[in-house]
């Protein structure tokens, strides 16, 4: 009588914990289908508003183009200098919303355009950078910045998409002059070693907070500090610049002794002979 009562209670048991497995692994199975379904959803809009956004920034991008052009070749032919002042101010107008219209293009494809897109082709850094920075002269005297540009060698070779990194030393330049006070001096450094190439643009601005420093190639992400100093940003330039750099088997490092005083950025790149 007691052996019978420990095999029912046996039975019981057993009967009740595969119930209980049986159940667990059902709502398992639920749960896997309806975030199956959610991340379907979820990579449609993605892919939705992906689309959407190329084909608005590519459609921008003609007329903008074709407006800069007449506007140049209105210029060449103007005498009147009221006209000529207005003509200069609109096709200015007229770059910046060509360069917005490119970040757009460069943000959605940071995710989606594979390395092949990349055109990759040896090229003096050197001269690059000294191009870049020789094209950006007359925002750097309208500010009152001193730069300046050094070289380890007269020539530093690396294989880069030519735009692409034309792109990231702009955004780098670009930022030093906007959160540089009156005055100051931005430096440029370029050299080789192990290996490597490093570009540092090293500037004497308003540096960067600790606490910021994890989330400054984040997108989207602005300091205060920095949205104080420029209104116009879109905290997108240092996130795409990384993107761009790792697709380049590089980085961008960052440091900063914090608000204050200044900050390096430092473009990292494989050496090419």
């Amino acid at each position: 009588m007691n052996l019978e009562i420990v095999i029912n209670d046996s039975y019981s048991v057993f009967a009740n914990l595969f119930s209980v497995v049986l159940f667990i692994a059902l709502l398992l199975f639920i749960l896997a289908f309806i975030t199956r379904l959610i991340w379907r959803k979820f990579r449609a809009y993605e892919t939705l508003k992906y689309e959407f956004v190329t084909i608005i920034a590519h459609k921008f991008r003609t007329p903008l183009t074709q407006m800069k052009w007449v506007a140049e070749t209105v210029l060449e032919k103007e005498q009147d200098p009221y006209l000529i002042e207005s003509i200069k101010s609109l096709n200015q107008s007229n770059q910046g919303l060509i360069s917005l219209t490119g970040t757009l293009i460069e943000l959605t494809d940071s995710a989606h355009t594979t390395l092949a897109a990349y055109n990759f082709e040896r090229m003096d850094i050197c001269k690059l950078v000294n191009n870049v920075l020789e094209s950006l002269k007359k925002e750097f005297h309208e500010k009152n910045l001193f730069f300046g540009i050094q070289y380890s060698d007269a020539e530093i070779f690396a294989k880069a998409d030519r735009t692409r990194l034309e792109f990231v030393i702009q955004t780098l330049l670009e930022n030093s002059i906007h959160y540089s006070p009156t005055g100051r001096n931005v430096d440029v450094e370029i050299s080789k070693a192990h290996r490597k190439v490093y570009i540092k643009v090293i500037d004497h601005g308003i540096g960067i907070d600790p606490e910021d420093m994890k989330s400054i190639f984040t997108k989207f992400f602005r300091a205060e500090n920095a949205q104080a100093m420029d209104t116009e940003g879109f905290g997108v330039g240092l996130y795409l610049a990384q993107s761009i750099m790792k697709r380049h088997k590089g980085k961008i490092d960052v440091f900063s002794a914090g608000l204050g005083q200044g900050s390096t950025f430092t473009v990292i790149l494989p050496l090419t002979k």
